[in-house]
Order: structure tokens, then sequence, then C-alpha cells
């Protein structure tokens, strides 16, 4: 048991290291971005000012111009890495149903749904919770740097997942340690991607993103099986194996355009701590918004936790491990169509439609299912709601970035508060909906009537948030 714990600890000791020689180097992303424009816009003004040929030659631009290629074989070269890293990390998260029922049959059967349940919520609230400090690594060491130790990070947590037979032990393992790996792989997967692009970046973005769904619908079909055949362990090292492949191929093709920025210097932090914060006139959207993402939050995990259980308490048990997968089908779309359709309408009105269609899918599809259950039923469900949630996922950035309005020194602090709703959220809602399913048993009506009551919660949130930001008319794009 000692054993186990030091092999784990491992890697998480060598990523502090990693992380205290930027401790004094640590700032928020968004000054950086600014500092990166501002240069820029100095050396465009002074190269149109200047007429002569030898003095633009001798100008820098090694660090200055970071205009992105948009294009070319590097680049999407580096979609396919950022593909299989997302694959590989939010993917695995994503069949947390598949865990969450073999732990609650065989494995941890002595274990309460909310116990349980903290295994996903730990996941999913390390994958959010520390992509500033992530993002802050690709700053100062680039993406190849940043990626590897996440890389076997990733490999080895999977590794000791295979060694476990014991509640804290898969806390640790899948919860804790592989929670933070998936961080350290998805946020490098999204910057580095979107680098390469200017005017292709949402498709970048899309195709990106499916590489989770890809692999939600993967992995409950794949692990199940091999369980079948040669055990947990044995089936968990296979996966293992299969990540080291993938994620050497993603290591070999994804590479940053620009070289990494280095360290902040004194005087930047000086000019940082002085400079201006967030207007007024704009909290109120901004506040609505992060509600809103809470709020859904909350409730969007619900059925991808708990459908595989429910379709097996009800008689589908062969079936109930291919409902996950169907659900990351439709979450496959769910990443590229609404992206797509905001660009008609809007962001926001996008946002505010998909968020307001999960909880009611919920309420009015997934709650009667309870009383009258069907096969048919449950997969039309399962489509739907991935869909839907899959577009609540591929929204957020773009809406956060417009709700910075163009100030390129808010983007990464609201990105930051972004991904902190989102975690707190996560970190909260699943142990709140075992807590229920415990009261209840075997009944789900108390967890869904929660889950559909907070995404249309936090739907109205964002309406609200809509409205502050423009004012009440419907028919314009934001």
């Amino acid at each position: 048991m000692n054993l186990f714990l030091c092999l784990l600890l491992i890697p998480v000791i060598l990523l502090t290291f990693q992380v205290k020689r930027i401790a004094p180097a640590f700032s928020s992303t968004y000054y950086r971005v600014k500092l990166i424009l501002k240069n820029f816009c100095e050396k465009m003004h002074s190269s149109a000012v200047s007429d002569s040929p030898e003095l633009e030659s001798n100008k820098p631009t090694e660090k200055n111009d970071r205009i992105p290629p948009d294009g070319g074989a590097r680049a999407w070269a580096c979609v396919a890495g950022s593909f299989l890293l997302q694959f590989c990390s939010v993917g695995y998260v994503n069949a947390c149903g598949m865990f969450q029922l073999y732990y609650s049959e065989v494995m941890l059967k002595n274990q309460s749904s909310s116990a349980l349940a903290w295994i996903t919520t730990l996941q999913i609230f390390m994958l959010f919770m520390f992509g500033p400090a992530v993002g802050k690594m690709i700053d100062v060491y680039g993406c190849r740097k940043t990626l590897l130790p996440f890389s076997i990070m990733a490999v080895f947590s999977v590794c000791m997942l295979s060694l476990c037979t014991m509640y804290w032990q898969v806390m640790l393992a899948q919860g804790v340690a592989f929670g933070l790996a998936a961080a350290g792989l998805s946020l490098p997967a999204m910057a580095t991607a979107t680098q390469w692009f200017s005017t292709k970046k949402g498709l970048a973005v899309g195709i990106v993103s499916a590489g989770s769904s890809l692999g939600g619908v993967i992995y409950p079909c794949m692990i199940p099986r091999l369980i079948e055949e040669v055990g947990f362990a044995t089936a968990v090292r296979w996966t293992a194996l299969l990540q080291g492949v993938l994620l050497v191929i993603a290591n070999a093709l994804c590479t940053s355009p620009f070289p990494p920025l280095g360290k902040v210097s004194p005087t930047a932090k000086k000019e940082k701590v002085t400079s201006g914060g967030s207007n007024g006139s704009r909290r109120g959207p901004w506040v609505f918004f992060i509600l809103g993402c809470f709020f859904t939050m909350w409730g969007l995990f619900a059925p991808l936790n708990y459908l595989p259980e429910m379709a097996s308490l009800h008689g589908y048990k062969d079936f109930a491990v291919y409902t996950l997968a169907i659900a990351n089908a439709g979450s496959l779309f769910g990443r590229i169509v609404p992206g797509w359709i905001s660009d008609k309408i809007g962001g926001f009105n996008t946002m505010v439609i998909v968020t307001g269609f999960s909880g009611a899918l919920v309420l009015a599809f997934w709650l009667p299912l309870e009383f009258h259950t069907s096969k048919g039923g449950i997969i039309v469900f399962a489509l739907l709601f991935g869909f839907a949630s899959g577009g609540f996922v591929s929204l957020g950035p773009p809406c956060v970035v417009s709700l910075a309005e163009d100030r390129v020194d808010e983007i990464g602090f609201k990105l930051g508060s972004f991904c902190l709703s989102i975690a707190l959220g996560a970190l909260t809602g699943l142990p709140i909906q075992g807590a229920i399913k415990d009261r209840e048993g075997d009944r789900f009506t108390g967890l869904m009537c929660f889950a559909g009551a907070s995404m249309l919660l936090g739907s109205f949130c964002m309406a609200t948030a809509r409205v502050c930001k423009e004012g009440a008319r419907l028919c314009k794009k934001i």
C-alpha cells in the first residue's frame, strides 16, 4: 500500500518542482497577450514610417511578429496531434459512466453513489481548475516541454489504476493524477491548434474538440469487452498502451508556430499591477454568464454519469455500457454544428438555446423514461443530449471572448474565471446528485429533477447576460 502511494506521487512531485520554477514569473496570460499585440503594433508602425529597405531588414522580428500562418501542412498536422491529445485526455474522462457502472456493481460495490461520484468529480475539477496554470507553463516553456511530463503522467496514472483494488487508490490514480494529467494535455491541444489559424480557427477548434467525443465513443465500447475477456487490470493496461502510442504521435505532431514567450520581467509585473481592471458597466453580463456556466455544470454530467446505471437497473444490462458511447457520438456532432450555427445567429444566442434544450431534454424526455423505460427512448435521449451538451462545451470560450469586447488585457482573466466556474460546478454537482441518489435507492427521479432544473437555471442566467449585454432584441446576432 505504501509502495503504491509512493509510486503514484512521483510524477506529482516532479510536476511540483516544474511549477515552482515558473512560480516567480507567474502572471496572468492575458497581460502577455497585450504585450505581444502592443509590440507588434509598434513594429508595424515603425515599418510604415521607414522608407529604407536596409533599416527595415534590421528590425527585430523573431518575437514580435506572431501572425498565424492560417493553414499549411504543419498546421493541420498540429490539429491531428491535438485531436489525439483530446482523445487520450478528455475522451477518457468522458467514459466516466462506464467506470461508475463497473465500480458500483463489481469493484467498489460497498461504496455509495455519492462516494463513487467523487472520482469523476475530481477528474473534471482538476481538468478545469489547473487550466490557467498549464496555460502559463505553455507561455514560459512552449508546447512540447509542457506536454511531455503530462503525457508521462497520464500513462503512469492509468497503469496505477490497473493496480487499484481500494476506493482511495482509485481516487488518487483516476481522480487526482489522471485529472491533473488531462488538464496538462487538453489545454495545450486547444491553445496550440488555434495558434496556426486566423480565418479557419472555428473549424480547427471543432475538429480538435471532436477528439474527446470520439474517445467517449471508443473507450466505453472497448473497455467492457476487454474486462469480460481479460479482467479489469489487464483491460486498463491495454488502454494505457493505446494512450502511450497515441501520445507519442501527438507529441511529435504538436508544434507551435511561435517561440515561447519566456518569463515576465519585473517591469512588466509592475505595469500589470497598475493596469486598470474591468469596467463596471461590463460586470453585469459577466456575472450572469459565470453563474450560468456554474449552474449548467451542476446538471450537465448527470446523464453521462448515471445513464448506464439506469439502463442496467431497468433490465438493459448488456446494452447499458453502450449508452455512453451513443451520447458521445451525438456530442461528436454537437461540438461542430452549434459552432457553425453560432456564426450565423451569434454565440450567445446559440449558447442560450443549447443549455435550455439540455435542461428541457432531462425533464421532458429522461424523466419519463424512469417510469416508462424503453431501449429506443434511451438511444434517442442519449443522442439528443450528447448533441446539446457538446454545444455547451464548444461555445463557452467564444462567449468569453465576446464578453471581453476585444480587450485583450481581459481575455486571460475571463478565461481563467470561466474555467474556475466550470471546476466549482463540477466539484459540487455530481456529489449532490450522488447524495440524492443514495436517499432514493434505485430511483433516479430526484437526481433528474435536480439536473434538469439546474441547467434551465443556467440557461436563464445566460439569457439574462445576453439581455444585459445587448438588450432584448431577439433577432440581433450576439
